[in-house]
């Protein structure tokens, strides 16, 4: 694409001259305003150079065959009339400076765009957005049902007629998207999905109006960032920003933006649900053109047509002032001295009303007027934008928190209501943020009752998370959080309602016996002690766990789950506890068992034929006979024929 300057002043096709740039273009191509100068009439033309028209993966490779489908397309879109699109009255290709571009020439809508309307500072109010998205659903459906996607919906696509009425405009021809070839504009109007690669959808198109009625609520359009890859990422899995406070619009633009595209509306389903609450609003007022004439334009107006209404006298000149005679058939004339003085007071009472219009039509025309501040307070914003636009006043708006005045609405205006205000003097709108922040408490070490309460008295809403704590007693707050502001500390203010996670300590987590069988004393105590457990002494014994000297037994079970500070009982080895074997090998199993119970042993597993002779006996791997030292409480595994 070439510089705008390079354009600008170029003749299309020997018919349309480039006056000058305006909003809408994308990365691609640029919108310029132009006149036809076979029909002196303005138009629009989008034009876009020719390489850019190359698409490889729809497999158009060559300039040529670019151009050719091009011009197959915009024929094809040019030839679907509906009354919410706008209408292409011509299309083609013009070489500039050795480049070769594609333009599309549409109807010029004085009323601008959307964008346009954006950019002066004025809003539309939600009855006025509910016009706007009715007619864009509109268009949508019927693109839809042809099966084309837009896939570029924003503001600067989406002209007011004289009419009022709204014309969608700016219709794509690749039907490929990538994210890394968009510009932050059309990033800005996005669907979630674009992000991950997938391509526009009906829905993506639902999404994108959404956002684009939002803002020209609001004013503020969310999940913008410096890049068009953030701005779509910012978007991912997050719902639109919409407040109960527009009122019944809200609940269509939040299900039509939501981030998964099969919870969104249809385009016709979008329309319905707008039809379903028109009933619910006030009636919308005609949206302000952008290029209303101006009072001094309508004033030059009514000079003109004054001129030739008024017919000045002839007043004879100095030599016609006297009798004249000749030898013609005509009879004589005699100039009446009392007749020539009242043509001179006609000629006087004539100039001065020709200087008392003038004065007037010039204190008119350029004395500034002023207006009475209309009362506007607790209307919202954008509607006030548009009441006023007629006073010709600078707009400034600030901020301040109101519990009476809901959020965007008009608090006050200064100067007051009733006071008169010069055009081109500045109106402030004083404009509610909502109801007034709430001061985060410091709620740590308080119990749960008195931290529910003092958040319930400042309208915050508590939720009690259980968490264990080494420090703080069971029952009080260990610690608080805002869940969508973890940085918050107290002090810090948010808005009333907000929910407030309340850390409630249960006490020191239990702790897990270990085993301290084997351990020297020293060793067990370092354990016990990182575990705030309490080891108590019992008599030394003999045990076979651990050898002499080490801790042979232990009252807790390993594994089991107990209290900080809980005691724990055990003894000091004095080595193995030994036991005679029994007389068992070579005798049946209906003698053995009862020796090696009386015994102290345990009988592990018994094979072979129980009935016959004990041939061999183990403990473990180790085979034992009559009369061996074995430990106490050993399991004797028997082996018989």
């Amino acid at each position: 694409m070439g510089t705008q300057d390079s354009l600008i002043g170029a003749l299309f096709a020997n018919r349309y001259r480039i006056r000058d740039s305006r909003s809408g273009g994308s990365g691609e191509s640029s919108v310029y305003d132009a006149t036809d100068v076979r029909s002196h009439k303005r138009v629009v033309i989008r034009v876009l150079t020719a390489k850019s028209l190359i698409d490889l993966d729809s497999g158009v490779v060559l300039i040529a065959d670019a151009v050719e489908l091009f011009k197959r397309q915009t024929q094809m879109l040019a030839s679907m009339s509906h009354p919410s699109l706008a209408s292409i009255d011509d299309w083609g290709t013009q070489e500039v400076e050795g480049t070769l571009y594609a333009f599309t020439v549409l109807e010029h809508y004085a009323g601008g765009t959307l964008r346009e309307i954006l950019d002066r500072g004025r809003r539309l109010n939600p009855s006025q957005a509910l016009a706007v998205g009715l007619d864009v659903c509109r268009a949508l459906h019927f693109l839809h049902g042809k099966g084309w996607v837009h896939g570029d919906l924003r503001p600067a696509n989406i002209f007011l007629g004289d009419d009022s009425r709204v014309r969608l405009a700016g219709l794509g021809l690749k039907r490929v998207v990538h994210s890394e070839q968009m510009s932050i504009e059309q990033a800005s109007y996005a669907a979630p999905e674009i992000a991950t690669g997938q391509q526009p959808t009906e829905q993506s198109d639902v999404y994108s109006l959404a956002l684009t009625l939002l803002e020209m609520i609001t004013g503020t359009l969310p999940f913008v960032g410096d890049t068009a890859a953030i701005t779509l990422a910012a978007r991912i899995d997050k719902l639109l920003p919409v407040s109960a406070d527009l009122g019944p619009i809200a609940a269509p633009i939040e299900r039509a933006g939501r981030p998964e595209a099969g919870e969104r509306f249809s385009a016709v389903d979008f329309g319905r649900a707008f039809a379903a609450i028109a009933d619910k609003m006030p009636m919308p007022q005609p949206i302000e053109p952008l290029e209303s004439k101006s009072f001094e334009a309508v004033i030059e107006e009514k000079i003109v047509d004054r001129t030739g209404e008024i017919a000045r006298p002839v007043v004879p000149s100095a030599a016609e002032q006297k009798m004249i005679i000749d030898n013609s058939d005509e009879p004589i004339y005699i100039a009446n001295p009392a007749e020539i003085k009242r043509h001179k007071r006609i000629v006087a009472i004539g100039a001065v009303v020709a200087l008392l219009m003038a004065g007037g039509i010039s204190y008119r025309i350029f004395a500034k007027r002023s207006h009475e501040v209309p009362v506007i307070a607790e209307m919202n914003e954008g509607e006030v934008r548009n009441l006023v636009v007629p006073f010709k006043w600078t707009i400034v708006v600030t901020a301040e928190r109101s519990d009476e005045v809901p959020a965007g609405n008009v608090i006050r205006t200064e100067p007051a209501t009733g006071e008169s205000l010069e055009e081109g003097k500045t109106l402030t709108l004083v404009i509610s943020q909502g109801p007034s922040l709430a001061q985060l408490p410091d709620l740590v070490g308080k119990t749960l009752q008195e931290a529910v309460d003092a958040l319930t008295a400042l309208e915050l809403v508590p939720a009690q998370k259980d968490l264990s704590s080494e420090d703080v007693a069971a029952g009080s707050v260990i610690s608080w959080l805002v869940p969508e502001q973890p940085s918050l500390i107290p002090g810090d203010k948010v808005l009333r309602g907000t929910a407030i996670d309340v850390l409630i300590s249960t006490g020191p987590a239990p702790r897990e016996m270990p085993s301290l069988i084997g351990m020297t004393l020293e060793q067990a105590q370092t354990v016990m002690n990182e575990l705030s457990l309490v080891l108590v002494e019992t008599p030394a014994a003999k045990s076979n766990g651990a050898a002499a000297g080490l801790i042979g037994a232990q009252s807790v079970v390993p594994g089991t789950q107990i209290a900080r500070d809980a005691q724990v009982a055990y003894l000091i080895s004095l080595g193995p506890d030994l036991v005679e074997m029994p007389r068992i090998i070579g005798n049946s199993f209906a003698t053995v068992e009862p020796r090696l119970l009386e015994a102290g042993f345990v009988v592990g597993k018994v094979t072979g034929r129980p009935n016959y002779k004990l041939r061999k006996a183990f403990v473990g791997d180790k085979a034992i006979t009559n009369g061996d030292q074995v430990p106490r409480g050993a399991t004797i595994d028997l082996v018989f024929p």
